[in-house]
């Protein structure tokens, strides 16, 4: 009876995953053991075991139907290249590419995607080099790469038996002149026809004509999947931080360690979108290419304050158009105290340091409160913003913070999420991470509830004391483990929250957490750990969790939201610390 009762409650502690999810897991192990071996692999060998898997975001995989949104989604989170590239070449530095034989690559071309941060280089003929700097870069690229050869295939299949496909492939005929002649014999709609068209923009007639011409078979090489390489990377980016900012002795100074973008902090602080408003209204209304103009319509005659955010996602774009714009920005930041340093060496992460005693009150957005600000005067601690890594690239950077920092006063996580709840923008508050890399299920106390967030809301919902999952890669879960996931109550998809709790969990306890267990986490020495999830797909709808590469003006109330519940965290926190003094 005893054993029985024990068994079940082992059972009940095991992170929610489904029996059905073993395709995912065998997929996962069988892409890792050919990539450890030494010879490179061509990727056809993993396609029939990626259609087995039933990804939800590539469910017609192993249809003929062309997914064209599948296809879009892989290739806006990979390089722009890759209809030229016919070799993929993977390593953590430019010392492993040198000692395979690849010479110096510092002179190949930068070969960037749109939707990811991720180092690659091109050789300019058929090899793009990859710099990954954990695990998840595996798992996100391995996935995607089938998912782009198996629908250029697809659409290549069409076209070489068509006499279209043979026009396209000898430059008789350019994709740009053909009308719809290529919707049908492709067999899409108009609206995938246009989403091709738009994505691929000046380069829409030579990547359709690369379709026609020849299918697609990438040849994958791994040149080391040690972890200490990826440790090593994470050293260097943080031994390349303290010696930037080596007059603000970061290693000596408390810190707030801040996991989101890099604008939303800086525009709260900076002041710059509010005292040139008029000139980036003028700009965003000028160019408007998102509906701005509608969005203003409805704000114009509210309170300067209910028009923040709106001057905030403008700022982007006025900062581009002029030079003089992005030294006075950059001005006003260092004023404030926020100084940024950007490593794109082969860890392409940006970080932020934020001195709290230069932070000024007739500068930070007025949604704040102010009252206290003369107490920051005296204060010796920094905020560290790190632009959002990719899974478990979280875990080794908030590892190596976590050690060298002198005392961590809060950890706070801003990131999106897919979301079974709500809609696209609404905000999630977990208390629970189910983790896939561990298989853990992690408790803790999230340090946000609705209350400080309610006061910055205008239309956005937010739900508490939820549960998410952190999936190895977006391509990585399939309809089963999702209905599993809402049976078992667990909203939300991510994949960075159970990473950096392994790596909090390591740092409170000074040990590796467990596997398979249900660990509850307790910092020792008590400091805020808050994560907020905004939603920006929902895993129902196929199509709007493929495309949404970028939120948007969607996305800008949940963002500043968080963002300000966040900083006004902070500022409590270190008020109330160093009024104790």
């Amino acid at each position: 009876m005893l054993k029985t009762l024990i068994h079940k409650l082992r059972l009940a502690n095991r992170s929610p995953r489904s029996e059905e999810n073993g395709r995912i897991d065998q997929y996962i192990n069988a892409y890792h053991t050919l990539l450890n071996g030494a010879e490179e692999i061509s990727l056809d060998c993993l396609e029939n075991i990626h259609r087995a898997a039933s990804s939800s975001l590539h469910s017609g995989a192993a249809t003929d139907d062309i997914m064209v949104s599948a296809f879009l989604y892989s290739a806006l989170r990979l390089p722009g290249v890759l209809d030229r590239v016919s070799r993929v070449v993977i390593g953590p530095n430019e010392g492993v590419f040198r000692t395979e034989g690849y010479g110096s690559i510092r002179s190949w071309e930068t070969a960037p995607a749109r939707a990811r941060r991720r180092k690659s280089l091109f050789n300019g003929s058929d090899t793009l080099a990859v710099f990954i700097s954990s695990i998840s870069d595996i798992d996100d690229l391995l996935p995607a790469l089938c998912a782009y050869q198996i629908e250029w295939n697809k659409m290549h299949k069409l076209l070489n038996r068509s006499v279209l496909g043979e026009k396209l492939k000898s430059g008789r005929v350019k994709a740009s002149a053909i009308g719809d002649s290529l919707k049908t014999t492709l067999s899409i709609s108009s609206a995938d026809h246009e989403m091709l068209a738009e994505v691929w923009g000046d380069r829409w007639d030579e990547k359709i004509s690369a379709i026609a011409a020849a299918p697609k078979n990438f040849r994958v090489k791994m040149l080391s999947s040690d972890q200490r390489e990826y440790k090593r990377e994470v050293q260097k980016w943080w031994s390349d931080l303290l010696e930037h900012f080596h007059d603000s002795r970061i290693g000596d100074r408390p810190l707030y360690l801040v996991s989101s973008n890099t604008h939303s902090l800086a525009n709260l602080i900076s002041g710059f979108a509010f005292r040139y408003r008029h000139e980036l209204l003028a700009h965003a209304l000028k160019n408007d290419t998102e509906g701005l103009h509608r969005q203003w319509k409805w704000l114009r005659d509210e309170d300067e304050e209910e028009k923040l955010n709106f001057y905030y996602y403008a700022q982007r774009a006025f900062g581009e158009s002029d030079p003089k714009w992005g030294k006075i920005q950059q001005e006003m930041e260092e004023k404030a105290g926020l100084r940024r340093f950007r490593h794109d060496h082969f860890l392409d992460q940006e970080t932020q340091i934020i001195d709290l005693s230069r932070m000024q009150s007739d500068c930070i957005d007025t949604r704040l409160d102010r009252s206290r600000m003369s107490i920051l005067k005296k204060s010796r601690a920094l905020i560290l913003n790190i632009d959002y890594p990719l899974g478990f690239s979280a875990y080794h950077i908030m590892s190596r913070i976590a050690q060298e920092a002198k005392e961590l006063r809060g950890v706070y996580i801003m990131g999106k999420s897919a979301s079974m709840l709500g809609r696209v923008g609404d905000i999630m508050i977990p208390t629970e991470i189910s983790d896939e890399h561990t298989k853990n299920r992690y408790i803790f106390k999230n340090c946000f509830s609705v209350r400080n967030l309610v006061g910055y809301l205008r239309d956005v919902a937010v739900f508490d004391d939820q549960r998410s999952t952190s999936v190895r890669g977006t391509f990585l879960h399939n309809w089963d483990s999702i209905k599993h996931l809402h049976k078992r109550d667990f909203t939300g998809i991510e994949m960075e929250a159970g990473p950096y709790l392994s790596a909090l969990y390591e740092h409170i306890y000074s040990q590796v957490p467990p596997r398979e267990s249900l660990v509850e986490i307790k910092p020792t020495r008590p400091f805020d750990i808050g994560i907020l999830h905004y939603c920006s797909d929902i895993p129902y709808n196929v199509r709007a969790s493929l495309l949404s590469s970028r939120m948007g003006y969607v996305g800008l109330e949940a963002t500043y939201t968080c963002t300000l519940a966040i900083l006004q965290s902070i500022l409590d926190r270190e008020t109330s610390i160093l009024k104790a003094e």
